[in-house]
């Protein structure tokens, strides 16, 4: 599923990545967070600039959380990549989207790249977590994606446009033994 929907960058957020992982899709893990399961993959011919993950604040009795980031360069475009996956608890979600933030903006400065951060927000859209994204950024993707309903997102920074182009070429099958999720594909445009 992965080859057919042919992406530079994949932002992931289940567990179970690794060298296998890497092997059957082709692409390059350059971040990974194993405990969380966040993780920034490349295709072949992605220049990576930078590569750091880091766990985010812990809440008793909560799993613990990460995020994945790197700077990456693709036909003259560079990104700084955000990879997350919050909480199902509404507090420790908005607490860790406001130090993705944090984390992905001073990543951004340094580098001069706008940033794009992708994840299963756990929440639908008119939630506090997703809001404060949103407040900040452009939401990329549309439709459903996980039970008939919107929870994973892209969101980009100023300068850029994230254009969702769907999952032609990823067969429905493939798509179910994947994930219980849909998968988030979008075009990045400088504007």
């Amino acid at each position: 599923m992965v080859r057919a929907l042919a992406v530079d960058v994949l932002c992931a957020q289940e567990r179970g990545l690794g060298q296998v992982f890497s092997r059957l899709t082709g692409l390059e893990q350059v971040c990974s967070a194993r405990l969380s399961g966040v993780a920034v993959l490349v295709r072949p011919g992605v220049r990576v600039l930078h590569a750091e993950h880091h766990r985010l604040r812990w809440f008793p009795g909560l799993e613990r959380r990460s995020v994945a980031l790197a700077v990456v360069e693709a036909e003259g475009l560079r990104l700084a990549v955000a990879s997350f996956h919050l909480d199902l608890h509404a507090g420790a979600r908005l607490a860790h989207a406001v130090e993705i933030v944090r984390r992905v903006e001073t990543m951004s400065a340094a580098f001069d790249a706008p940033p794009v951060l992708a994840g299963d927000l756990n929440e639908l859209p008119q939630a506090a977590a997703w809001r404060h994204l949103a407040a900040r950024y452009a939401e990329g993707g549309d439709g459903p994606t996980f039970a008939g309903k919107r929870i994973d997102a892209i969101f980009t920074g100023p300068g850029l446009e994230a254009l969702p182009r769907g999952v032609a070429g990823a067969g429905e099958d493939d798509l179910a033994a994947a994930s219980d999720h849909r998968p988030v594909v979008a075009d990045m445009r400088p504007v």
